[in-house]
């Protein structure tokens, strides 16, 4: 699978900034104005991506064995044109559009309509027909893992490898919403990546921020937050979602861990350099040495700042004539001595 791929104009993976994305899922309220508001506030915040659902209810849920989701659904379901409406608001806020598919025809008016990438949702890992459709368009799929057996997750990836589509990011992911802390395993997540060879990530349906910087910390190549203007609204996705001054937060402390991740090798800053010639100790004399005086542990100290002789080179000095008088509280040279 590609350790590096992109997503329009963004860099996804390897080298890449963790790729954030607020998902307002049905967090518009059935309000076009509020949708648009809240990929405004979004894109203040400096995500690169916002989310919402592409459903419909007779698609999705059956009316006759489950009424009340099927109505829930119902009630929920963005109507088909914001599709590009959202998309093209997106794009002039400088966002990427991303949506999630609940059915095969809708990915197909979604191709129409040339989104960059596609989002699955965890509940849909099975959708045999579904996983085929996003799989032949050849574009980027974020594939989220939550509820799903190790076998569940290897069948899905089969099918974008024999579409030879290896642009696939597995998002860890726990479907209780909010989920606990003590459920949510995050250690398991590299390992996800591990096993299947590809990138992955987090959706993250814990409260706060905390476990979405921790995900940064351990790799995650994308992260999704719930994304809400105000959690007290009524709805099925605002109780769990990141308000705008938590998502800015989010995003700034992610940006901050990945400048601070740097390389795996040992580096010593310019400025680092001068500050240690300050704080570094070097060997002074504790008291009058006279000329042909040995230097020993009893008339030296090691003080700040460094002087000609250092303080890891006691051994070197210690049992070595001076070559001349050094004044108590003096720095010793190597001069000083007769080495």
């Amino acid at each position: 699978m590609n350790n590096k791929f992109r997503i329009r104009n963004r860099n996804i993976g390897i080298g890449a900034h963790v790729f954030v994305i607020a998902d307002i899922g049905a967090n518009h309220n059935g309000d076009l104005l509020q949708a648009k508001k809240l990929i405004r506030l979004a894109a203040s915040c400096g995500v690169d991506a916002v989310k919402f659902q592409s459903y419909r209810a007779d698609h999705f849920i059956s009316k006759k064995y489950n009424s009340d989701g099927y109505n829930l659904i119902t009630k929920n379901q963005m109507p088909l044109g914001w599709n590009k409406i959202l998309k093209d608001y997106c794009e002039e806020k400088g966002v990427l559009f991303m949506t999630t598919p609940f059915d095969t025809p809708m990915v197909d008016y979604l191709e129409k309509l040339k989104v960059a990438c596609y989002k699955i949702a965890s509940c849909d890992i099975t959708f045999v027909r579904l996983l085929r459709r996003v799989a032949e368009t050849g574009k980027p799929v974020i594939l989220s893992t939550g509820g799903s057996s190790m076998d569940e997750i290897s069948n899905a990836m089969q099918i974008f490898r024999k579409a030879r589509n290896n642009m696939v990011v597995l998002l860890h992911a726990v479907v209780n919403y909010p989920c606990d802390y003590k459920e949510i395993n995050l250690r398991f997540m590299p390992e996800l990546g591990k096993k299947f060879s590809t990138l992955y990530g987090l959706s993250d349906h814990s409260p706060g921020i905390e476990v979405g910087i921790a995900a940064a910390v351990l790799g995650a190549k994308v992260i999704e937050k719930h994304f809400t203007e105000d959690r007290r609204q009524k709805g099925s996705d605002h109780a769990y979602s990141l308000e705008p001054e938590e998502m800015e937060y989010l995003v700034r402390s992610i940006r901050n861990v990945e400048e601070s991740m740097g390389k795996s090798v040992k580096k010593i800053n310019p400025t680092e350099k001068t500050r240690m010639k300050r704080a570094r100790r070097g060997i002074y004399a504790d008291g009058n040495i006279k000329k042909g005086d040995f230097i020993t542990e009893n008339n030296i100290l090691e003080l700040r700042p460094k002087s000609n002789v250092g303080a890891g080179e006691i051994d070197c000095i210690v049992g070595v004539k001076a070559k001349k008088d050094i004044k108590k509280g003096d720095k010793i040279h190597k001069a000083d001595l007769l080495l």
